[in-house]
């Protein structure tokens, strides 16, 4: 049985306090719900991104027309208005998709929402392709729709109402958690649940969101103050506010898919992890993807979170990958931006592979990993990158080189490699004379190599300084194609594969000695935590 909570959050009290007046009784467990919604949104940071929070708490339309932002029985506190038939329940709002809907009493001139910074979101419990809107403002001038529908077994999603700034997404299932998310004038982003459904970059220059009127309604379309297109889909939670970045996006879903499955109303498979206020945004972020649940590792991981950015090092980093979890699926996760998609930089393995504790360990043959990071893209100069890897293999050495993590294009090549007992660093131009070479007498160890400026190229192991150049290198640039782990990226084919087990590998922006050091401090007390330190 739920005990109730000693002492809850204040901006949680405040909806009860109103509750009570309003004559509603919630129960234990519906109030700790609230509770840890609230708890867990200023945890993540996003509790001030929100303008109306509607969490249809209670069973009544009495209980759940209160706004948890602000919780005042009045208009201009935007609580709801339920209009024509729906009923409510203890799973929230159903509409009966002929003539009720909910207006929110906001509109974005009066809230005021913010040019190129929108969101809206719904929690639909229902499945149903009718061609009907969830949440949507529709104005005369056709400035702005903040539309969510569906139609045919189509979902779009607009944001100021020009069709060529439209998502379009084929949904055969309208069950789950929308965002809907405008964070500039060219990007446009549209979640569904955990992970980015759909996006656009179509420019919007003058989007002219504040002189807008119309107020937003909740399962029907608001058309010049006329309520079309009824919904059917039944509604657990919605929101408004200002625009979500893509971290956000995927812990207003952990923090909101946890609420409801505290209401036991979830419809998404019940996870075994869900957001936890006592971890870093991204190590929540990483283990919600990985669904890791060993103690070990999520301390060490969100250690490892913790350490970087003391350090000045995490927001330095495109791609951090841990290779914790024992599989595929969970070494393929990158820490900085745990989404699995090909533009989140998560990882491919291709060949053969074995994954373990211990890492990812290549067969040497044919195996070799797809970062989908491209330097030309995703790095900001060459003078200003790094990437690092930690081998557990002393291998014998041999004519062929080995790598750790290598883009090459036939002019710009940068990698570590071993042909001998010596060690090469290459970073731009294929010119011997500006390679980094250094003494290595044994493969194992954390290597790191950083290019700071035309003339300044270092390569470290185990946070030292074992070789560097300063020939100035002017005809260098960032490679046009992507990062493999595991193998030689010769022209988008792998070659000169390697067979050295990897506990960790990075890539981003170039690192200060002290960086480079404290890097490797936070990695290794991050591997000798996970007793797999070399």
């Amino acid at each position: 049985m739920m005990t109730k909570a000693s002492t809850y959050d204040a901006d949680a009290q405040l909806f009860f306090n109103a509750q009570t007046a309003a004559g509603v009784t919630l129960t234990t467990t519906q109030m700790n719900a609230v509770n840890q919604w609230v708890v867990d949104a200023k945890a993540a940071g996003i509790w001030t991104k929100f303008k109306a929070i509607y969490p249809f708490v209670g069973s009544t339309a009495t209980s759940q027309k209160f706004n948890l932002k602000n919780p005042a029985d009045t208009n201009a506190a935007f609580r709801l208005n339920f209009i024509g038939g729906g009923t409510h329940s203890s799973n929230g709002y159903q509409p009966n998709g002929i003539n009720a809907f909910a207006d929110t009493f906001l509109s974005p001139s009066v809230a005021p929402l913010t040019n190129n910074s929108t969101h809206v979101s719904f929690y639909s419990r229902t499945n149903s392709i009718a061609n009907t809107n969830d949440i949507c403002a529709i104005t005369s001038t056709g400035v702005i729709n903040i539309n969510t529908r569906w139609s045919d077994g189509n979902l779009y999603a607009d944001q100021y109402n020009f069709s060529s700034n439209r998502i379009t997404i084929a949904n055969a299932n309208s069950q789950g958690f929308y965002i809907s998310t405008r964070t500039s004038s060219t990007v446009f982003k549209l979640f569904k649940n955990a992970s980015q459904f759909g996006s656009t970059v179509t420019n919007v220059s003058t989007p002219n969101v504040t002189t807008i009127t119309s107020k937003i309604y909740l399962s029907a379309a608001n058309n010049n103050g006329v309520a079309t297109n009824f919904s059917n889909r039944e509604l657990a939670f919605a929101s408004i506010g200002d625009g979500l970045t893509d971290l956000e996006s995927q812990l207003f879903y952990q923090i909101t898919e946890k609420y409801q499955v505290a209401l036991s109303r979830n419809i998404n498979t019940t996870q075994s992890f869900y957001y936890n206020s006592a971890y870093n945004n991204e190590t929540n972020a990483f283990l919600f993807s990985t669904q890791i649940t060993d103690n070990t590792i999520q301390t060490a991981t969100n250690t490892l979170v913790s350490d970087l950015k003391t350090a000045g090092v995490f927001t330095k980093m495109k791609a951090l990958y841990p290779m914790v979890g024992g599989t595929a699926t969970t070494h393929k996760f990158n820490l900085v931006n745990a989404q699995d998609t090909d533009a989140a930089f998560r990882l491919s393995f291709i060949g053969g592979w074995t994954h373990s504790a211990n890492g990812a360990l290549p067969n040497g043959t044919n195996a070799y990993a797809n970062s989908f990071l491209i330097p030309s893209t995703a790095l900001s100069s060459i003078n200003n990158s790094s990437f690092s890897f930690y081998n557990r293999t002393s291998n014998a050495y041999s004519n062929s080189p080995t790598h750790g993590i290598i883009p090459v294009t036939i002019t710009d090549r940068m990698y570590v490699s071993d042909t001998s007992p010596t060690g090469y660093q290459i970073w731009g131009t294929e010119n011997v004379s500006f390679n980094v070479s250094y003494s290595n007498v044994n493969r194992q160890g954390f290597y790191t190599a950083v290019r700071t400026a035309s003339n300044s190229r270092k390569t470290y192991r185990n946070g030292v300084v074992v070789g560097s150049n300063t020939g100035n290198d002017t005809g260098g640039a960032l490679s046009s194609i992507s990062f493999f782990i595991g193998a030689a990226n010769g022209g988008y084919t792998a070659s000169t594969y390697t067979n050295n087990q990897i506990a960790f590998a990075s890539i981003g922006d170039g690192l200060t000695d002290a960086e480079a050091l404290a890097l490797y401090n936070a990695v290794q007390t991050f591997n000798t935590t996970l007793a797999r330190q070399v």
